[in-house]
Order: structure tokens, then C-alpha cells, then sequence
């Protein structure tokens, strides 16, 4: 038996089966990339976090994210499982504020645990940028077409290459049938990693935004909940006044989820000050449904 420990976590939710699940391999050191790729594809969760030691003593611990077709430079709701898991293992003090994580493409980044159970990212790079591609392409890929379109939210990329567009109601998010093959191909074309369809007038009044997110290219056709992208979805609806800052700050909270199957809520913190710009931090609860362990090693 190998001493890799495996657990299911799932994220952005205080519910058991709901959420979005990741897996987490705990003391993964010494795995090789090509058994990190085989591994997740054997436990085939959304992303599987593979957690070390770090090598630099500014961080606490080292991650990196794997999804079922690639490794993810970065992803929230498996950096919250990832941390909720070494929580619950005892390998980080449940008192502890915060957990600084070494990343492969984005640094360190910081973790904040504030109990009894909510753990908050703070999101590395969230500004978004105007979208270049052919956006009525994308939208028909979504199976739909250019009346459902919110104007009042212009289409945005981001950092990780999501193409952000809205949609005018809660009512046309859920009618999106997107042609997976189809927007796979136009992703892996366009160097895109996903795309998110979001509306501001979401069903449920305790939200500020409802969503979907779609990536079929890393073999997630539709991904129940994406902590990354809240990131500068929260900087896109406070620039464009859906959620206006107050003392140049502004919590609110979204929604994801498949329709008739899995989803959670996501909190989300925007500021913004001078020196630093835009800084937003996401965050929620996670529930563990799963704990073993691995009998084997992929021979890669």
C-alpha cells in the first residue's frame, strides 16, 4: 500500500455531494509529472490538487492542479480542497490564519482560514482585458445566438484565457446546450481555457450573478463550480457598476451550477487601491467525502 493519501473534497458548498468536487494526494512529493496526469485522470474530479513540501521557505506548502486532460496553472475550488485537507489532516494548524502556497505559474499564494469553516483565496492577477475573439462565434458554440447577449456587460478574457460573456437572464443561461466538440475544437484553436456565461439578473435575489462554466478542452465539459474565474468576474461587474464599490470595497456574492445537477454559492471580496490595483479574494466551505489511500503508482 502506498502512503499517498487520497481525499475528495467537495468546494463552495456546506453540503456533502454538492459544490464542485476536486481530488486531493497528499505528500506528493517525489510523484512525476506523468503519474500527477494519470492520477487525476484516474480519480477524474473536476482538478485533483497534488500537495508538497515547498521548496522556499516563504511558503507553507506547495500545490500543483492537475484536471483530467492537463495540468490547470490555477484553480480555486481545488486551492480550497487542497487547503480544507491538510486542515482536517492535522498538517496544518487549524488556528492557523493563513496558508501561503507555492505555485508553478502563479507564485505564492495566500490562503486565509477564518473559522469555524469558510477559507478564502486571494485571487493572483483578476483584472480582465477586452476580449478579441469572435464572440457571436462563441455564443453560437453555446448553442445560442446574438438576441440573448447582455451589452451592458461586455464579453472580457482573463489572466487564465476564460472568455467571460453575459447573457440577459437566468432563463437563457439555463437553455445554453453548448456543442462540446465543436467549442473544444475552438478552444484548443484560440488558446482558450474556458468560457463562462453569466447573467446579472439571476433567479435567486441573493446573488449578484449567476453562471456556467464551460472547458471542454481540459476534459471538463461543464465544470460545476470555478472559484478562478470569480476572480475577475467580481473585478468585470464592479467596473461595470453591478456591484459598486463602498469605501472602495464591495462583497457580494454568485452562483454556478448545472442545470438539474451540482453547483454552490461563492463569496467574493473586491477592493481597490492605488498602489496595488484591483484585489479580490474568494471564498467558501468545503465538506470531505472521501478519504483512502493509493495501491499503485502509475508506470509512466
Amino acid at each position: 500500500m502506498w502512503g499517498e493519501q487520497v481525499w475528495i473534497v467537495d468546494a463552495f458548498t456546506d453540503k456533502a455531494f454538492a459544490g464542485n468536487s476536486a481530488g486531493v494526494v497528499l505528500d506528493a512529493d517525489g510523484l512525476r509529472e506523468p503519474q500527477m496526469q494519470s492520477i487525476a485522470r484516474e480519480i477524474n474530479s473536476a482538478e485533483t490538487t497534488f500537495v508538497a513540501r515547498p521548496e522556499s521557505a516563504e511558503a507553507d506548502v506547495a500545490f500543483r492542479w492537475f484536471a483530467p486532460a492537463r495540468e490547470v496553472e490555477f484553480c480555486g475550488h481545488a486551492t480550497l480542497a487542497g487547503v480544507h485537507a491538510l486542515l482536517e489532516s492535522g498538517r496544518v494548524a487549524r488556528d492557523a490564519a493563513t496558508v501561503r502556497v507555492a505555485t508553478q505559474f502563479r507564485g505564492i499564494v495566500t490562503v486565509h482560514v477564518e473559522p469555524p469553516g469558510a477559507i478564502w483565496i486571494d485571487i493572483p492577477r483578476p483584472d480582465v482585458r477586452p476580449c478579441g475573439l469572435a464572440v457571436g462565434t462563441i455564443v453560437e458554440l453555446l448553442g445560442a445566438n446574438a438576441s440573448i447577449m447582455d451589452h451592458g456587460l461586455a464579453p472580457v478574457m482573463t489572466v487564465d484565457n476564460d472568455v467571460i460573456v453575459a447573457v440577459t437572464n437566468a432563463e437563457s443561461l439555463l437553455r445554453l446546450r453548448p456543442s462540446m466538440s465543436e467549442l473544444r475544437d475552438f478552444c484548443e484553436t484560440s488558446g482558450v481555457r474556458g468560457v463562462l456565461a453569466t447573467t446579472r439578473r439571476p433567479a435567486d435575489g441573493g446573488t449578484v450573478a449567476c453562471s456556467r462554466f464551460f472547458a471542454p478542452a481540459f476534459g471538463i465539459d461543464e465544470d460545476p463550480v470555478t472559484g478562478s474565474v470569480h476572480g475577475p468576474l467580481g473585478v468585470h461587474l464592479v467596473q461595470s457598476g453591478v456591484a459598486p464599490l463602498v469605501d472602495g470595497r464591495a462583497e457580494f456574492k454568485c452562483s454556478q451550477g448545472q442545470p438539474g445537477g451540482r453547483g454552490g454559492i461563492v463569496g467574493v471580496v473586491v477592493s481597490q487601491d492605488r498602489e496595488h490595483g484591483w484585489r479580490v479574494r474568494v471564498g467558501g466551505s468545503c465538506v470531505t467525502t472521501f478519504r483512502g489511500k493509493l495501491a499503485a503508482l502509475p508506470q509512466v
